[in-house]
């Protein structure tokens, strides 16, 4: 019997101190991630989801709206970087809805087009800047296009130009592709860190 009620205190004891250093150690994790972190999110953003996400210290980042004293913190480190609200006392969160995300070149020329940025919405910051917007672009190139010499066949004999149109377009390869210029993806949600929540 003695054992017995031993090994329950042991476990009763082990018990409790799992739970209080769970909670610690998901306190100090969750307090560790910076206010401002942008991540992928995997799940639903729409509906219940976004104030469940939101009463974990995480905002949607689809251009909305907040209150700066709801979201102070966040408010200081990103400021009006992704546009002014519109309404005062307000700033707006990225909007990042059908976009890629890119690191700030800073001057190491990695984005040639890098001082071009234009702000992602009235008011937000452009050019090597965080929060400025670059849009879809194909680099510079061009295609060669052979053209049939008209000789005859089995002739040795070089053309001429003889009998040819004074009016013939300039050769030109089809058009080929769809829509855009994009690498292979798949969609996922992104959210940002607005407060801690304990």
């Amino acid at each position: 019997m003695n054992r017995k009620r031993i090994l329950g205190a042991a476990i009763a004891i082990l018990l409790a101190v799992t739970l209080i250093f769970g909670t610690q150690v998901n306190s100090a994790r969750a307090s560790e991630v910076p206010i401002g972190t942008i991540m992928a999110y995997g799940g639903e953003t729409k509906g219940s989801a976004a104030s469940t996400l939101q009463n974990q210290g995480w905002l949607v980042c689809d251009g909305q709206e907040f209150t700066i004293a709801d979201y102070e913190k966040l408010y200081l480190t990103i400021g009006t970087y992704y546009g002014t609200a519109s309404t005062p006392g307000k700033f707006k969160v990225p909007d990042l809805r059908g976009r890629f995300v890119r690191g700030v070149d800073y001057g190491t020329g990695r984005d040639p087009d890098a001082a071009s940025r234009t702000a992602s919405a009235a008011g937000g910051n452009k050019g090597d800047l965080v929060g400025s917007y670059q849009d879809d672009e194909f680099k510079s190139h061009h295609h060669f296009v052979m053209q049939s010499d008209d000789r005859a066949d089995n002739s040795s004999t070089a053309r001429t130009g003889a009998g040819q149109d004074s009016n013939d377009p300039t050769p030109a390869t089809s058009d080929a592709g769809g829509n855009e210029t994009r690498p292979k993806n798949i969609y996922v949600n992104w959210i940002i860190k607005a407060k801690d929540v304990s």
